[in-house]
C-alpha cells in the first residue's frame, strides 16, 4: 500500500535553494512504501522536472485562461508541455489570497483532467465551522461543487486541509481525520473514478508524522513547510 507524499515548498525556497534541495531527493533512496512528488515554484518547476527525471513533480497552481493575453499567469498548456504530471487545485492558500472558490476548482479539475494531468484538489474547514461540528456539511458542500455526477474522472487525489491546522501547528485527530477521509469517500462513491486516492494536508511534520501515519484508509500526505527539511525528507529514506 503505497502513500503518496506531496511536497509543497510553496514560495519558502528561491531556485537555487530549490534546485539543491531537488538534488538531495534525487539521491536519496526512498522506502518502497511512498510515493514522493515535488511541487516547487513556477520559477524552479520546468528546470528541476527537466533536471531530476526520477522525481515526479507538481505544478503548485495554473489559471482558467490558457494560451493568450494573460500577463502573469500560468497556463495549463505550459504544465502539459513540460511533461508535468500533477498540478494543485484550491489550495487553502490559493482561495485565501487570490479568491479562488469551488466553482473555480470544479473548472480548473475539467482542464486538468482534459491535459491529463493528475489533480490534487485541496478542502477543508475553517476554525469556526469545525468548533461547530459542522466540519462534514462544509465538505460534502464543496465536493458537490467540484465534481459533477455525469463526468468520468481518471486519478484524482484529495487532500483534506483543515484550514486551522495549516502552519498552526495544530492537528486533528487520528480519529477526526479518519472519519473524514471515510466520509469524502463515501459521499463520492455515486461518482465515476479510475483511481480516488484521499490525502491529509496540515501541519505535518516530523514530530506527528509517524502518529499520522498509522491512520487506515489514506493515501498519504500534502506537506508545507517541513517539506523543505532535509531532517524530515529522512523520515522517507529507505
Amino acid at each position: 500500500f503505497m502513500k503518496f507524499i506531496i511536497f509543497n515548498w510553496k514560495s519558502y525556497l528561491n531556485f537555487k535553494e530549490s534546485t539543491s534541495l531537488a538534488k538531495f531527493l534525487a539521491k536519496m533512496k526512498f522506502d518502497k512504501r511512498f510515493k514522493p512528488i515535488v511541487a516547487p515554484s513556477n520559477i524552479s518547476l520546468g528546470h528541476l522536472n527537466k533536471t531530476f527525471k526520477n522525481l515526479l513533480f507538481s505544478a503548485q497552481n495554473f489559471d482558467l485562461y490558457g494560451k493568450g493575453g494573460f500577463t502573469s499567469y500560468t497556463s495549463i498548456n505550459d504544465i502539459k508541455d513540460q511533461n508535468i504530471k500533477f498540478a494543485i487545485i484550491g489550495h487553502s492558500e490559493v482561495r485565501q489570497y487570490s479568491g479562488e472558490n469551488d466553482y473555480i476548482v470544479s473548472q480548473k479539475l475539467k482542464i486538468a483532467l482534459s491535459s491529463k494531468i493528475t489533480p490534487i484538489i485541496c478542502v477543508g474547514e475553517d476554525l469556526l465551522t469545525y468548533k461547530k461540528n459542522k466540519t462534514k456539511s462544509h465538505i460534502k458542500k464543496q465536493l458537490n461543487i467540484i465534481f459533477d455526477k455525469k463526468l468520468k474522472y481518471d486519478e484524482v487525489l484529495i487532500a483534506y486541509e483543515p484550514l486551522w491546522a495549516i502552519g498552526s501547528g495544530l492537528v486533528p485527530t487520528n480519529d477526526e481525520v479518519l472519519k473524514i477521509a471515510d466520509f469524502i469517500k463515501l459521499f463520492l462513491k455515486d461518482y465515476t473514478f479510475k483511481k480516488l486516492k484521499i490525502l491529509y494536508g496540515g501541519s505535518v511534520n516530523s514530530d506527528n508524522l509517524e502518529m499520522l501515519s498509522k491512520i487506515k484508509n489514506l493515501d498519504g500526505f500534502l506537506v508545507g513547510s517541513a517539506s523543505i527539511k532535509k531532517s524530515f525528507i529522512n523520515n522517507f529514506k529507505l
